[in-house]
């Protein structure tokens, strides 16, 4: 860990810098620039973590790959400026020799296509972008490439949602108005294959907690998958009759708008769900036997290969037994062939893998106590552990069953690394494929011949390469460090552990600190936090110029996790269970205690900051860890876990009724007579996912108390603040921090121009 001493050491080290650079500058050496707050704060992406397209005249660009053609070929986008904006082409990219061939043409396409067809961006499409589902006003094309073919498949006054293709490209399935249908292509023939698709009964479409929680944002409430075959979908169907209606106000025109949302609170009555196979040609529909009116969840449906089974998911509403069932698509009937339970919860199986042969399945679990890969036969029973440790499994990537390996990213080493490892099927042979410390991210080829890994670190921004399977080293096709980055006055970042107030955890810690720290100076603290269970905010990667920003201009930022926050394997998450909010405070008070014995920090100047999870952190640092921290700025904040969804909130608190004292202990309110003031709240005002309920509740109280704080309500934004609102939130939270820190000493925010440009 890093005590009084080594933070010595660091300032005295700055201090030697320091001197070192007045000596070159005495001699006529440049001074070292600092990033403007536009180049830090300018509201895009590229400026705040320096992505793909890189920072002109900071960091460099890398090569945009969109993904693999085939095992020796990978689609780049390139893009050129001209007079009428950006030009994008795709491609192929030969992995062999490097040689590029023009794959996609996308402004000649556009020239020939109907005016506004975004086939940059389709709807969906398969894997070699020959045949696109464009979505345009609310209706359906089919793209045929590279003939360019257009045709319309939908003319509704309702949207049609989610359009799939099947995997032999013959269909297209797609939501509307809560049904579910499926369109033959070469018959040019629309199959409805539900009819009962209400406001409360969604057929392949997912009920909004469903979304959020289990099937996950990406899918866009997706809630069916194709067969192999192309022939069946099998989908979930939701009765949301029983779920609480919520109502979200909109403040617009002359009489606002009410929004009424399903949404169930801990402990309300969750969606009934029920799976059922569909065959698109004649609409023939088999229910899976699973109980109608259970309180249960259904959810990651797998087929087989040879489309006469599928693994269907079970979980009980405790979310502390999951069960796997092989269903029969012709019967419905179901057969149990696999069961985890745990004291604290189970999660979904998201990443279950069919084989292509047929022999068995892979997944990953928690169960032993740290993320692992296991390989069971179709009976269920155990053929293989693949990996075993202290270390976490991260994510699958691919299985090349012809050569025997399973690539996985994991953290074999240090926690707060990612790296690509393979492990063959039985298990006894594991391969660290990734040598550099920092974080892996990787792109497979479809039999996992090749990757392409882009990797960072606190020191390094992004560089991506190209390796072979077994990690050798092909070509190196870019790096964002470039020789201007040499003209910046840039921050020193650190990554070290320190002592949990009990001495049970070395908590991580990475901070990055003024480039020129003097001696004598104390410094501001700005603690940027997450917090959730089992999601790490210390992580071996580059943090792009914000921090380093804040560093320039005199402010240490932060960051620290505590002991449930994956670091420390299931044993240390699971101490969360039933008491959201009570490890966090522990753990980041004691963070801050340790802060406070640093000669080099200011102990009156002190802040946190967060959205979500990190906003309730946030506001329970500013209440009931009042006397660690001065300031904080909570975004779209749970306040009282009563007011959060069901399935997240149970997973870990179980029910209010189950578990009354633990939901006391982590509600804001409960500590409120604490609150000496520093705070800012932010909220969107049609936030979906955690409420404005949950702040204004908290404004209620403050004010009632007349206790200060500052409120800057996104009208119209929902979780995620607006795009054109976020320069404006920048702004707000930048400014907040140089009159809190700074003394209103720094320089505010511009007034920035246009932000939808």
């Amino acid at each position: 860990g890093v005590g009084m001493t080594t933070f010595s050491r660091f300032v005295c080290s700055f201090f030697v810098l320091g001197l070192a650079a007045i000596v070159a500058t005495t001699a006529g050496a440049e001074e070292p620039k600092l990033f403007s707050y536009e180049q830090a704060f300018g509201g895009s992406a590229q400026a705040r973590f320096g992505a793909v397209r890189g920072i002109e005249g900071i960091l460099g660009p890398l090569p945009e790959i969109k993904d693999w053609l085939d095992d020796e070929t990978y689609l780049e986008l390139r893009s050129d400026e001209d007079e009428d904006g950006k030009n994008s082409r795709l491609f192929a990219v030969r992995v062999a020799d490097g040689s590029a061939e023009v794959y996609r043409d996308y402004p000649a396409l556009a020239a020939a296509l109907p005016e506004d067809f975004n086939i940059e961006k389709p709807a969906d499409a398969n894997d070699d972008l020959t045949r696109l589902v464009v979505a345009k006003g609310g209706d359906l094309y089919f793209v045929q490439l590279p003939e360019g073919t257009v045709q319309r498949l939908t003319a509704t006054q309702a949207e049609e949602k989610n359009p799939m293709l099947s995997p032999d490209g013959g269909w297209v399935a797609y939501n509307r108005n809560n049904d579910l249908f499926a369109y033959d292509l070469e018959n040019s023939v629309e199959h409805q294959l539900t009819a009962d698709g209400t406001e409360e009964i969604l057929n392949g479409y997912a009920s909004w907690v469903y979304y959020e929680e289990i099937l996950g944002r990406r899918g866009r409430y997706r809630a069916f998958w194709w067969s192999p075959d192309s022939s069946r979908l099998v989908f979930l169907r939701f009765d949301d009759s029983g779920v609480p209606k919520f109502p979200i106000y909109h403040a617009d025109d002359q009489h606002g708008e009410l929004e009424i949302q399903r949404y169930p609170k801990a402990g309300d009555p969750n969606p009934m769900v029920r799976a059922a196979v569909v065959s698109v040609v004649d609409g023939a529909t088999t229910w899976l036997d699973f109980e109608a009116e259970a309180d249960h969840y259904l959810a990651f449906p797998v087929w087989a290969q040879d489309s006469d089974s599928l693994i269907m998911q079970w979980m009980n509403r405790g979310q502390d037994v999951l069960r796997l069932f092989s269903c029969d698509p012709a019967t419905g009937q179901k057969k149990l062939i696999h069961e985890e339970n745990q004291r604290a919860w189970v999660e979904f199986y998201e990443d279950l893998e069919m084989l292509e042969d047929g022999s068995g399945f892979l997944f990953t679990s928690d169960v032993d106590g740290w993320n692992h890969i296991y390989l069971h036969g179709m009976d269920g029973a155990l053929k293989n552990r693949l990996t075993t440790g202290t270390w976490p499994v991260r994510s699958l990537l691919a299985v090349d069953e012809a050569g025997g390996w399973v690539y996985f990213t994991g953290s074999p080493g240090k926690s707060w690394d990612s790296q690509l490892l393979r492990t063959d099927l039985t298990g006894e042979k594991l391969e660290v494929l990734t040598k550099a410390e920092g974080s892996h991210q990787v792109k497979m080829s479809p039999s996992g011949t090749y990757f392409i890994d882009t990797s960072s670190s606190i020191h390094h921004p992004s560089r991506m390469q190209l390796h072979r399977g077994d990690g050798g080293l092909v070509r190196k096709l870019g790096d964002q460090r470039i020789p201007d980055m040499d003209g910046y006055a840039w921050g020193e970042p650190g990554l070290f552990t320190i002592q949990s107030a009990d001495g049970a955890y070395r908590l991580p810690v990475t901070w990055v600190l003024p480039p020129k720290m003097e001696p004598e100076r104390r410094y501001p603290v700005i603690v940027s936090i997450y917090g959730g269970p089992g999601s790490s905010s210390v992580r071996n990667s580059w943090r792009g110029l914000q921090d380093h920003y804040w560093a320039q201009r005199g402010v240490i930022t932060l960051r620290v996790d505590h002991r449930g926050s994956g670091h420390f394997g299931k044993a240390g998450t699971a101490l969360m269970h039933r008491k959201l909010g009570t490890w966090e405070m522990e753990d980041y008070s004691a963070a801050v205690a340790w802060l406070r014995t640093l000669p080099n920090v200011d102990p009156d100047r002190i802040g946190i900051t967060g959205g979500s999870y990190g906003g309730y952190v946030t506001m329970m640092a500013l209440t009931h860890g009042a006397e660690h921290f001065n300031f904080g700025a909570a975004g779209s904040s749970v306040t009282d876990w009563k007011l959060y969804d069901s399935v997240y909130t149970e997973r870990y608190m179980d029910t209010p009724a189950e578990n009354p004292e633990g939901y006391k202990a982590g509600a804001v309110l409960t500590w409120a007579d604490r609150y000496t003031g520093g705070l800012l709240i932010t909220h969107g005002t049609i936030d979906d996912n955690v409420h404005m309920q949950n702040s204004m509740q908290v404004v209620d109280r403050f004010t009632c108390d007349n206790k200060l704080f500052e409120l800057m309500l996104y009208p119209d934004s929902r979780h995620g603040v607006q795009k054109q609102q976020r320069a404006h939130r920048s702004r707000v939270t930048h400014d907040f921090w140089v009159r809190t820190l700074l003394d209103g000493e720094g320089e505010l925010a511009p007034q920035l121009g246009d932000p939808k440009e």
